[in-house]
């Protein structure tokens, strides 16, 4: 009978998940068509308005009317397509593969995810034994992708994730973390809205 190593119990690797961002990808293009409909429609009606009742209104009023409309919707639209842009960028920067491997030796994370003058954008895997670490926090906005996981080592690396990027919740992670750290670890995550 032969032996299998065994795995680690505490061990949970957490991928990259891009749905989310494509998700908002989705989202963020209907509301833009949407938005264009409606100002379709608002000068259609505007107009048939006008062509029926022409005596009734004074063109300046309802010219003054539409232009407002449009002008509006103009606004909402090239807001629209800046947080489409933004969106677009957050799902092309979403990577593969793991994001971070939680042991009992400590974390593994992806090097890309280093933040800091001069890292490098490489897929290798940072290894930081609990002892080492400094802290873990959730921190950011709920703007763009949401609000990141953060985390510090003593030697000043930094490393930081969007949650929405990860393919396990924030509960998980911590849970994870807890116990491969055997407690000596949380993430930090007071004041943060951290809904999934």
């Amino acid at each position: 009978m032969s032996t299998q190593p065994t795995e680690d119990p505490t061990r949970l690797v957490v991928t990259f998940n891009p749905v989310p961002s494509a998700s908002r990808v989705a989202h963020h293009h209907a509301t833009r068509f949407r938005l264009a409909v409606q100002a379709l429609v608002v000068v259609i009606i505007g107009g048939l308005l006008w062509a029926l009742a022409a005596d009734a209104f004074e063109l300046s009023t309802v010219m003054w009317m539409l232009g407002a409309w449009v002008v509006l919707f103009l606004v909402l639209f090239v807001i629209q397509n800046l947080r489409l842009h933004a969106a677009r960028k957050d799902l092309l920067d979403v990577g593969e593969g793991p994001a971070l491997i939680v042991t009992s030796d400590g974390l593994g994370l992806r090097r890309m995810l280093r933040t800091g003058k001069g890292d490098s954008a490489t897929s290798a895997m940072d290894q930081i034994d609990w002892k080492d670490m400094a802290s873990i926090k959730v921190g950011g906005s709920s703007v763009g992708s949401g609000p990141g996981l953060v985390v510090r080592a003593v030697d000043g690396r930094q490393w930081e994730v969007p949650l929405s990027w990860l393919d396990r919740p924030l509960a998980d992670i911590d849970a994870a973390v807890s116990t491969a750290s055997e407690g000596r670890v949380r993430i930090e995550h007071a004041g943060v809205d951290t809904a999934d």
